[in-house]
C-alpha cells in the first residue's frame, strides 16, 4: 500500500472588519470561485485563510473569495450592497494580494440621550447637546442632538465613523460622558443625569 501526502502553504488571509470599531466581523461563511485544484479555505475568528497545495500550479487568474454574513441581525446594521447572482449579505474579495482587508461600514444610526436633572430627576430641557469625535481632524467632527421632547435629544441618522469610537457627549459645551454607539442596533439610547 502506498500512502500519498501533500503539503499546503498559506496563500491569502482576508480580514473582514467593522469600519468604525476595527474589530473582526464574525459569523462568516466563505467559498472560492472558481475553486482551483488543490486550493481550500476556512474561516476562523473573522479571518478567512486560503491555502493551496505546493505541488499544483497557480491558476491563470486569481480566484475570488465569496463571503456571506450568516448573522442576519449583524448584516442588518452593515452596508452590504447587493451582489448580482448572490444571496443577500454577500461581498466578494478578489484574491489579488497576500493579505486583504474587507472593511464593512455601518448603516446610518441615531443616538438618543435622555437627560434628567440631578436634584429631582425632572427632564433636563433647553440644553445644547453635541456628540464630538474623540479623534480625527482639528476641530473634531461633531453631530448635534436636537431636543425632540422635554429632556430627550436625538441625532439624525448618521454613519458613526471610527473618529466617534468612542465619542464625547457634551451638554452646553461641557463633557458629560464618553460613550460608544451600539453598533449592533440601528439606534443607541442612553439615560444620563446631567451633572455638568
Amino acid at each position: 500500500m502506498i500512502l500519498a501526502t501533500s503539503t499546503t502553504e498559506l496563500r491569502h488571509t482576508i480580514r473582514v472588519v467593522h469600519a468604525s470599531t476595527g474589530r473582526p466581523v464574525r459569523g462568516l461563511a466563505a467559498r472560492l470561485e472558481p475553486v482551483p485544484h488543490g486550493w481550500s479555505l476556512r474561516v476562523t475568528r473573522g479571518i478567512v485563510v486560503v491555502v493551496a497545495r505546493t505541488d499544483v500550479e497557480d491558476p491563470s487568474s486569481p480566484p475570488t473569495a465569496v463571503l456571506t454574513l450568516t448573522d442576519e441581525a449583524l448584516a442588518g446594521v452593515l452596508v452590504l450592497p447587493p451582489v448580482d447572482g448572490r444571496p443577500p449579505r454577500t461581498v466578494k474579495a478578489p484574491l489579488t494580494d497576500t493579505e486583504l482587508e474587507v472593511v464593512l461600514r455601518p448603516v446610518p444610526m441615531t443616538l438618543s440621550a435622555v437627560l434628567t436633572q440631578p436634584a429631582d430627576g425632572a427632564p433636563r430641557t433647553g440644553a445644547e447637546v453635541v456628540a464630538r469625535a474623540t479623534s480625527g481632524p482639528d476641530p473634531r467632527p461633531e453631530v448635534r442632538l436636537p431636543e425632540l421632547m422635554p429632556g430627550t435629544y436625538r441625532s439624525a441618522p448618521v454613519e458613526w465613523t471610527a473618529a466617534f469610537t468612542p465619542l464625547d457627549l457634551l451638554v452646553d459645551g461641557s463633557l458629560l460622558r464618553t460613550l460608544t454607539v451600539d453598533f449592533t442596533a440601528g439606534a443607541t439610547r442612553i439615560r444620563l443625569v446631567d451633572t455638568t
